[in-house]
């Protein structure tokens, strides 16, 4: 059995999309464990619950908003062999727990799998590949918690997360404690695979968020505490804080070409049409 742990602090409005997708799962055999803030009132969580009484959901309140804390909590209540840690405002393919849990069962030296992230209205073909294992440095690099599933019989050697890590913390570094997490289960022996074939919808970040800024910030203090705490080379350390700016120009390019396929199309049918069609 899958335990699904679905966390919300203050966006209650954002779960009911990714409880229809669990909905429609090809693998029933699931629960979700429901983690909600202080601030969510308890009659909002009865009428989301009410509105999918299909689903197994049993629900917890956290005591405040710290997102390692809260997941903590989700860790021991869980009764399923298997874990995910999906964001709120993510959406899995139907086929999404069917495939993990075909490859825990296929490759039981596998202890955990890092699926595929695809945007929220992103359509993506499926590559039944066979997982690839991963190092340390690519769990570093992209490895989101939306995307992580993991065997329970990790936890008793690898422990919970790290609350001083994560949104909510009471530290500066709100950012890192799913990557962290998944660090320790590899130190600890457990092998850590990519499927491309798991598939997990979610937003790409909007550039014009006013509140990007303090956001970066945030995630930025995060990601290098953790590099420190990992003691990644300061070799490592030193390419991801000129990244950023060696990968700006192809992005801009990259979004140039786009627009420029778009105008020129745009130009194109417009000109071909001026005497209208026939």
């Amino acid at each position: 059995m899958f335990s699904i742990i679905v966390i919300s602090i203050n966006r209650i409005y954002l779960v009911e999309r990714l409880f229809l997708s669990l909905c429609k799962q090809i693998y029933k055999n699931f629960e979700i464990v429901f983690i909600y803030g202080p601030s969510i009132n308890k009659d909002d969580i009865d009428a989301l619950c009410n509105l999918f009484s299909n689903l197994p959901i049993r629900t917890f309140q956290s005591q405040d908003n710290c997102l390692s804390r809260s997941r903590n909590l989700a860790l021991s209540k869980i009764r399923g062999d298997f874990f995910a840690i999906p964001d709120d405002d993510c959406v899995y393919e139907p086929s999404t727990l069917e495939l993990a849990r075909e490859l825990f069962e296929k490759y039981p030296l596998i202890s955990a799998i890092m699926g595929k992230h695809v945007g929220l209205d992103e359509s993506c073909e499926r590559k039944n590949t066979a997982p690839v294992f991963l190092t340390r440095y690519a769990i570093f690099n992209n490895c989101p918690s939306y995307i992580q599933f993991y065997r329970s019989s990790i936890l008793p050697n690898v422990g919970f997360f790290d609350e001083n890590l994560g949104v909510g913390s009471h530290t500066p570094y709100q950012s890192g404690e799913e990557t962290d997490f998944a660090l320790r289960t590899m130190q600890a022996g457990f092998a850590i695979a990519r499927a491309e074939s798991v598939l997990v919808h979610h937003p790409y970040e909007n550039l014009q968020n006013p509140s990007l800024r303090r956001k970066v910030h945030a995630y930025a203090a995060g990601r290098m505490y953790l590099l420190r705490k990992h003691h990644f080379s300061f070799i490592f350390m030193i390419v991801n804080v000129f990244y950023p700016l060696v990968i700006l120009p192809y992005e801009c390019l990259r979004e140039c070409i786009y627009m420029i396929k778009y105008r020129i199309a745009m130009f194109f049918y417009r000109l071909i049409n001026i005497i209208g069609t026939k």
